[in-house]
């Protein structure tokens, strides 16, 4: 069964290319190129502060109509943001 390709590449090679090329193991090239725990919560903390609860709306309300891009005047919203 052939292979599909990624939906999504964020790399331009492969760990398996990746570790051929520097002759280690995968696991080692990925461990190389993960992001820090405290690096990936900083940037994935929408769902934990919850920012759709202040503006009175459910979440697939917000993920629907996208993130407000300007926050309003509303000073719930400040807490959030």
């Amino acid at each position: 069964m052939a292979r599909r390709p990624p939906v999504r590449a964020k790399r331009a090679t492969t760990a398996r290319k990746m570790a051929e090329r520097f002759n280690c193991s995968i696991r080692t090239v990925m461990r190389a190129i993960a992001l820090p725990r405290e690096e990936y919560l900083a940037s994935h903390t929408v769902n934990r502060s919850k920012p759709w609860e202040a503006l009175g709306m459910s979440r697939a309300t917000w993920y629907r109509k996208g993130k407000p891009l300007d926050a309003p005047a509303n000073p719930k919203l400040e807490e959030v943001a």
